[in-house]
């Protein structure tokens, strides 16, 4: 098994800010999904169709949101850039209270800050985890202890943080394919 700090920063790698369209610093987090320059985040977070997408190590590239789901909360985007350091994404299915999870994000403009705290509970929809959540923190990834991506952090409520499964974020993926794939049928 991979020590703490090396998961963790790991995690850190994969996990981006996304900055409004209009350029206010601090909107938000997202996972890169896809070393080709997929992003996941909460459609909360990527309100816009443009954003600025800004990775660990500085630089910033423009993104264009594909697809958005404002009902479960959750939107793609994409920057023309390649060989990115994805993230590892875990089954949420799996996942068990009381175990150990990692939340990254950008809270307060705090870049690639950590918390840690065990799953609480899994309900139909959510992972719920004693993280400590702040604003910015939304569209970053909860991980197990092996960091592996279970959900995408999106709120607090309870004093627990909210996070979309990892389950539904693949449903959700599949959803863009099949569109996408009709859509190149048509033409």
């Amino acid at each position: 098994m991979q020590a703490f700090g090396e998961v963790a920063e790991r995690l850190r790698r994969s996990t981006v800010q996304v900055l409004s369209g209009e350029g206010q610093r601090g909107a938000g987090s997202g996972v890169i999904w896809g070393a080709d320059g997929l992003i996941i985040t909460n459609a909360h977070v990527a309100r816009s169709p443009i954003a600025q997408v800004q990775l660990w190590d500085g630089r910033q590239f423009e993104a264009r949101r594909i697809a958005y789901n404002s009902r479960r909360d959750v939107a793609a985007l994409r920057i023309l850039v390649s060989d990115l350091p994805s993230a590892v994404v875990g089954d949420s299915n799996t996942a068990r209270p009381g175990e150990l999870v990692i939340a990254v994000g950008n809270p307060l403009g705090f870049s690639g800050a950590l918390t840690t705290g065990v799953i609480h509970s899994i309900t139909k929809g959510w992972v719920c985890a004693s993280v400590r959540l702040a604003p910015g923190n939304s569209g970053g990834p909860l991980a197990n202890a092996q960091g592996d991506v279970i959900g995408i952090n999106t709120a607090v409520a309870y004093g627990l943080g909210m996070a979309v499964p990892s389950r539904d974020i693949s449903s959700f993926l599949r959803e863009i394919r099949e569109v996408f794939r009709k859509r190149a049928e048509a033409a």
